[in-house]
């Protein structure tokens, strides 16, 4: 599986090449956040993109609106296996 994933250091990016990046199902690192989350929405003309965590909760999830300009890191989603087995309440 080929994987892609885009930086954006300091914020060198001005907003519209961000948006080049930005798609929905896609995962993104959130400035100053160790998490992992996921698009689920974009709206390009503002720069706000809508987001959850990653990989989902079962228990539920918040879904919250993002400014671009907060994203640090753009890739492919992936799940691992091993971790998902541990977080589900069988």
């Amino acid at each position: 599986m080929n994987r892609t994933k885009y930086k954006f250091k300091n914020n060198i990016y001005p907003s519209n090449e961000i948006k080049t990046f930005i798609e929905i199902g896609k995962c993104i690192k959130i400035i100053n956040c160790e998490k992992n989350y996921q698009v689920i929405g974009f709206n390009p003309k503002i720069n706000i993109c809508w987001v959850r965590e990653w990989p989902l909760n079962f228990c539920g999830y918040e879904t919250f609106e993002l400014p671009i300009n907060k994203i640090t890191d753009s890739s492919s989603c992936e799940i691992k296996l091993n971790s998902f087995m541990n977080n589900a309440k069988i």
